[in-house]
């Protein structure tokens, strides 16, 4: 009796541990957005990332946004399973992962620094031309980098919610077009200066 006993308490630890450890071994969520963690992407949990893994989760990623109506921006800039697998093992370590999704951060940053991210035709143009003072965040009479770009930001955001067809971003001026004498600051002048080349381009 006590043998029957001790079977049946050893045969409800095992099933008990069967039925637990599938739910340690499930992957993280998949962030909405920014970068995607290691453990969404590792579903085995063999502390490696394949490429069928990294595939299929960002996939996954663009399928789910896409149904809720909201595509991925950059999407198709996006590195390759190879860009990240720097040592062509056929799997990321996690040091590859964090180092191939700063590589790819930058990338969108370059490339937004290219085309520019809005004012002027980009944002509509016309009569709702941006102030300086709109650039001139800390009101202390000039424009570094930092502040052009959020501002700007700022800017295509708002007009997006009013409605606004954001036509011709990439057409838009970077920092560095308008900071004419390259000291890495925008003055009042310099912000003219453009404004009125701008308004010169817009008539002809």
């Amino acid at each position: 009796m006590s043998y029957c006993r001790k079977s049946i308490y050893v045969g409800l630890f095992i099933l008990c541990a069967v039925s637990i450890a599938p739910v340690g071994a499930q992957s993280e969520e998949i962030p909405e957005r920014g970068p995607i963690p290691f453990a969404a992407f590792d579903r085995d949990g063999n502390d490696l990332i394949s490429e069928e893994e990294f595939d299929t989760v960002r996939g996954e990623r663009r399928g789910e946004r896409a149904v809720e109506g909201r595509p991925m921006r950059g999407a198709a800039h996006g590195l390759s399973f190879s860009e990240f697998d720097t040592n062509d093992d056929g799997q990321l370590t996690r040091d590859e992962l964090t180092a191939g999704q700063k590589a790819q951060r930058e990338k969108h940053r370059q490339m937004g620094k290219g085309r520019g991210r809005g004012k002027g035709k980009g944002t509509g143009g016309g009569k709702d031309r941006p102030s300086f003072s709109d650039f001139d965040m800390d009101g202390d009479g000039k424009i570094v980098e930092k502040e052009f770009y959020d501002a700007r930001s700022k800017r295509i955001n708002e007009r997006v919610k009013k409605g606004y067809k954001m036509k011709n971003l990439g057409s838009a001026p970077s920092f560095a077009d308008i900071d004419t004498n390259g000291d890495g600051e925008i003055g009042a002048d310099e912000f003219a200066a453009h404004q009125s080349q701008h308004r010169r381009h817009g008539k002809e």
